[in-house]
């Protein structure tokens, strides 16, 4: 097996050093074309099931594109000589701020490799702009159109609703910062949630400001100035230095020409055909990511064609979460395991059973969660158990906290007429019953529980964190803090992305820098990406009205962010 994997990596660094040679021989190419769009996930998601393609035809123009792809492409044009610079045409963005943060790095990081990096923006809105302000230049068309107008966040409450209606909502939430439940059960934002929420934008605007003002060489006062304006045409933009020219994108190639002739501009699937291939080894050392995305429930992980409310688009199963673990600690090759989180929250059990396999997997190889956008409540227990947390300084996380209840109908039912009779033994029957409200003994019986889980997820925080129960419970109390924030408060170990975690889990591993190390996806069999049949789509809805009923974590659902 040895002599034969030495020749089939033989083999392989043959055929890559024939392509490599013939690609020198195409022409170069110049300047390269990258469109920026869509939700940038972190990690590139495997192909779509035959529903999900037949779903998107018509809706999605190309596949979304991930970091993990962002980071290889700027590699590979950084590390080409014939490339002297790139055009990045920033189109309609759906991602977070921090995945904006990672990409606005790896564009610094090309221009330090001695690149001409260009931002060609039609149109944009602030995070557009925070995106191209990490170019070189800054370039827009005449009919431009800059909606530069500042973050916000938007909480709707329902209580006075509800109460017109004879709904009543019946949560416990622990403690005052846990806002999950908020929109049902107060009629306007609690000083908690607005404290909260407060520092979160602080912490956004203050990002933003400052790296933007820094790249284009400006007052932070004259960037808020800016963005007070809201709206911009080019010339105005010009005047005030936010962009650098005005112009075609059919000019462009005259523009970024020498002596007189234009340049080659090539987009990305043709350019990307002319660049020289890194040589790999065929069996190296190995880094697993496991993923978390989405709102974590019981059972399987699955992925619905549309968003569903309160829950989005995915469920990551405790099930699917678990068994991606023990594959990723049978393989020999994985020396160490990133468990990436994108979520939210969700079920208390759940968490609690993907946080038990976190720290089981720990005791034989080392695990390193990476937060990402968010990973908060149950996102942030399931991690709380590696041995480091990464995040971003703009990641939302932390949110150490419960929330249970339910919504009685009783009274909706009453004033329309509506007789509903309820025959019961035990007095706990009607505790799940959306026609009964609580009894005094049953809304007891709910704080208890809720008390429970929350102890239990401070002492997981506590042991995984090495901190006192005191100080853990004086960052937790339902709060949500950005990654910088946590970072002061000793629930992360380091702000960075996640090629961060990746050195860290190196480092861990005991792999040395230089090592050739392969990262890879695991993605463990009879993952349910999508229902497709009548069984399947009632065992995804179970999932979520279990959720529903049961106690959970969860971060802020319903507050709307916008920029």
């Amino acid at each position: 097996m040895g002599v034969l994997t030495v020749l089939l990596d033989a083999l392989a660094a043959a055929g890559l050093l024939l392509r490599n040679a013939l690609v020198r021989l195409l022409p170069a190419p110049e300047v390269v074309l990258l469109t920026v769009s869509g939700s940038l996930p972190e990690r590139r998601t495997p192909p779509p099931g035959r529903l999900r393609r037949w779903l998107a035809r018509g809706w999605a123009a190309e596949p979304e594109v991930s970091l993990e792809e962002w980071r290889e492409r700027l590699r590979a044009l950084a590390g080409d000589p014939r490339v002297r610079g790139v055009v990045v045409r920033v189109g309609p963005l759906r991602a977070g701020l921090p995945a904006l943060q990672v990409l606005r790095a790896g564009l610094q990081r090309l221009r330090s490799a001695g690149k001409r990096v260009v931002a060609f923006l039609p149109v944009s809105d602030l995070a557009g702009y925070y995106l191209a302000s990490g170019a070189d230049e800054v370039v827009v068309p005449d009919s431009a159109e800059l909606m530069l107008w500042g973050l916000r966040v938007e909480a709707t409450f329902l209580r006075a609703a509800l109460d017109r209606l004879g709904i009543r909502a019946q949560y416990h939430h622990i403690a005052e910062y846990k806002t999950a439940a908020h929109r049902v059960l107060y009629p306007k934002m609690t000083p908690p949630q607005r404290e909260m929420l407060e520092a979160i934008l602080d912490t956004w605007h203050e990002e933003i400001v400052s790296s933007v003002s820094s790249s284009r060489g400006l007052a932070p006062e004259q960037l808020a100035a800016a963005i007070d304006r809201g709206i911009l045409t080019a010339e105005e933009a010009l005047q005030l230095r936010l962009v650098d020219r005005v112009a075609y994108e059919d000019e462009l190639p005259q523009l970024l020409g020498t002596a007189g002739r234009p340049a080659r501009i090539l987009p990305w699937p043709q350019a990307s055909r002319r660049l020289r291939a890194p040589l790999r080894r065929r069996r190296r050392p190995a880094i697993a990511v496991v993923q978390v995305l989405g709102t974590i429930v019981p059972g399987e992980s699955r992925e619905f064609p549309v968003p569903l409310p309160l829950v989005g688009s995915r469920l990551a199963g405790s099930d699917t979460v678990a068994r991606a673990l023990r594959a990723a600690e049978r393989m020999p090759s994985v020396r160490a395991v990133i468990l990436h989180v994108e979520s939210g929250g969700g079920s208390a059990v759940a968490s609690d059973l993907i946080w038990r396999e976190v720290v089981r997997v720990q005791r034989r190889k080392p695990v390193v969660a990476f937060l990402g956008t968010v990973a908060g409540s149950g996102g942030y227990y399931v991690g709380c158990g590696a041995r480091r947390i990464v995040c971003s300084p703009l990641t939302l996380t932390g949110s150490i906290g419960v929330v249970a209840g339910k919504i009685s109908l009783r009274g909706l039912a009453t004033r329309a007429g509506v007789g509903r009779e309820i025959l019961f033994r035990g007095e706990s029957a009607t505790l799940a019953s959306p026609f009964a409200e609580y009894t005094d003994a049953q809304e007891a019986a709910v704080r208890r529980w809720t008390e429970d889980i929350y102890r239990r997820f401070l002492a997981r925080v506590s042991a995984g964190r090495g901190l006192p129960a005191d100080q853990v419970e004086a960052v937790a109390r339902g709060r949500v803090w950005t990654g910088r924030d946590a970072l002061s408060r000793g629930l992360v170990d380091e702000l960075g992305d996640f090629e961060t975690a990746i050195r860290r889990a190196r480092e861990l591993a005991g792999l040395p820098p230089e090592a050739d190390v392969a990262v890879v996806t695991v993605r463990p069999p009879r993952y349910v990406p999508v229902p497709t049949t009548a069984a399947g789509w009632l065992q995804a809805l179970r999932q979520v009205t279990d959720l529903v009923a049961a106690p959970a974590l969860l971060l802020m659902p319903g507050v709307e962010v916008g920029g």
